[in-house]
């Protein structure tokens, strides 16, 4: 199972068009907590790293301390040089610029 933190609405389609399409089990939430509330079933965790509420950063925390070996996937603007070192340096395992995040969709979600 896959856990996307995404708010946003166009992202948030686009995730679940393709993750049907591939038969792909998909959480989408607006925050860490069902993967903290749960055990270690996850496969991979995908977070929109311009999230409209909340911290993504200490929600990438909070997912590396609950799931010390759980590939984390963050995505942001290609001008966002900061927050792509900062996302790194919470623990997020693979940082996509927005449109590489699109074009390698299909592979981030396969089962």
């Amino acid at each position: 199972m896959i856990l996307a933190i995404v708010d946003d609405m166009l992202f948030r389609s686009k995730l679940e068009a393709v993750a049907a399409q591939l038969g792909t089990p998909l959480t989408l939430a607006e925050d860490a907590s069902p993967a903290l509330r749960s055990g270690s079933g996850w496969s991979r965790a995908i977070i929109d790293l311009n999230l409209s509420h909340g911290d993504p950063l200490a929600m990438i925390r909070d997912l590396r301390a609950a799931h010390p070996a759980l590939p984390v996937i963050g995505y942001c603007s290609h001008v966002q040089h900061d927050l792509q070192q900062h996302a790194r340096e919470a623990g997020c395992t693979v940082v996509l610029l927005r449109s590489a995040f699109v074009q390698q969709l299909p592979a981030l979600l396969r089962p």
